[in-house]
């Protein structure tokens, strides 16, 4: 290196991904700091309410910063006493309700920050929380009005788009979601998650040329990712494209060979046109690599049965019968083409693997 003078001259700054710490028990060091600037902006505020205790604006503070901080029945002891001081006092509603839901008082939430829509109905953020608990209500229909006030006050919000699209699509009113999905893609063209999103609503709608359409816009986007050449394997299995179907789920295959959906998809669409030794040898690769795969599970039990092996026809089904008493699995949330009869033709619908813009955190 060169002379004092020059230190530091040459050196690269390296950014730590956060997880690094985590597996090694150790805090993040920008996390560490986040929380050292919040405990430190608390003192001081503290210390400027002794000698300005009515200061609603000092008081407001201290109650975010409790949020901020998750210290969230401080943050609602502390907001409460504001809104005894003020009964109108909109942010002091919103934010009361935002720690409600936080810390999964979801009545008191409800309660909270519709009376902060009440006094302060032109705040976006007010509404994004109300419709964020909502969907934690599966109250869908409820959620999309909030939503809808969002992007109503606010037509350049993207997030308010988003939450729209996922109640819609929660509340299986794809001709909607369709339209919200629209609006967001707008703003971004090329951004994956909202086209494959899209691919979905189109899908769910039964409108599989658009589908299809969206599904070949994501491949094009990204030809390495996995989902997208299943979603595109479920595309072409609606239309009866079989070959194309095989080609695109062995395709998701070759991208990524510990995936288990794409065996999955390729035994449903076997088992379809009566190949059921092949479906069988992918919905085995698909349980040896997802134990919680529960319609593979039951597809399995579906085919081993249809060709007379009843013992691994109860075998699988106990597999499933055990998923089905732990209740929904995590890793079994996928949405694949249709499970398989007992004639082993695919039962009617299906989805594809790619989930609706979900809610972002709530804003305090």
């Amino acid at each position: 290196m060169g002379a004092e003078g020059d230190k530091g001259a040459g050196w690269t700054t390296m950014k730590i991904d956060p997880e690094i710490f985590q597996e090694l028990g150790v805090r993040d060091p920008e996390e560490l700091k986040r929380e050292m600037d919040i405990s430190k902006r608390v003192r001081q505020v503290r210390k400027l309410l002794k000698d300005d205790s009515d200061n609603i604006d000092l008081q407001l503070e201290l109650g975010r910063l409790f949020i901020d901080g998750g210290e969230l029945e401080e943050a609602i002891k502390q907001l409460k006493q504001v809104i005894s001081r003020d009964r109108l006092n909109g942010p002091a509603f919103k934010l009361l309700g935002t720690a409600y839901a936080m810390s999964n008082h979801e009545d008191e939430a409800v309660r909270e920050l519709s009376r902060a829509s009440e006094i302060i109905p032109e705040d976006p953020e007010v509404h994004l929380n109300l419709g964020g608990v909502f969907m934690l209500q599966d109250m869908y229909e409820s959620a999309a009005r909030s939503f809808k006030k969002v992007v109503e006050i606010d037509p350049m919000d993207r997030l308010g788009y988003a939450n729209l699209a996922a109640a819609y699509d929660m509340d299986k009113k794809y001709d909607e979601e369709i339209q919200a999905l629209k609006k967001i893609l707008m703003f971004s063209p090329e951004d994956i998650e909202l086209r494959s999103a899209l691919s979905t609503a189109y899908f769910n709608s039964e409108n599989y040329d658009e589908a299809l359409n969206h599904a070949l816009c994501v491949i094009e986007l990204d030809e390495k990712d996995p989902q997208a050449y299943c979603n595109l394997g479920s595309c072409y299995s609606a239309q009866n494209m079989t070959d194309q179907a095989i080609e695109a789920f062995q395709k998701a295959t070759e991208i990524d060979p510990d995936y288990s959906l794409p065996h999955t998809n390729l035994g449903s669409l076997y088992a379809t046109i009566g190949r059921i030794e092949k479906a069988i040898k992918e919905f085995k690769l698909a349980t040896s690599m997802n134990q919680s795969d529960s319609l593979a599970w039951m597809n399995l039990y579906s085919c081993y049965k249809e060709i007379g092996r009843m013992e691994d026809a109860q075998e699988a089904f106990r597999k499933y019968e055990n998923l089905m008493n732990q209740g929904p699995q995590e890793e079994n949330q996928t949405n694949i083409p249709g499970g398989v009869s007992s004639t082993g033709q695919l039962a009617s619908g299906g989805n594809l693997d790619t989930a609706s813009p979900g809610m972002e955190e709530l804003t305090s």
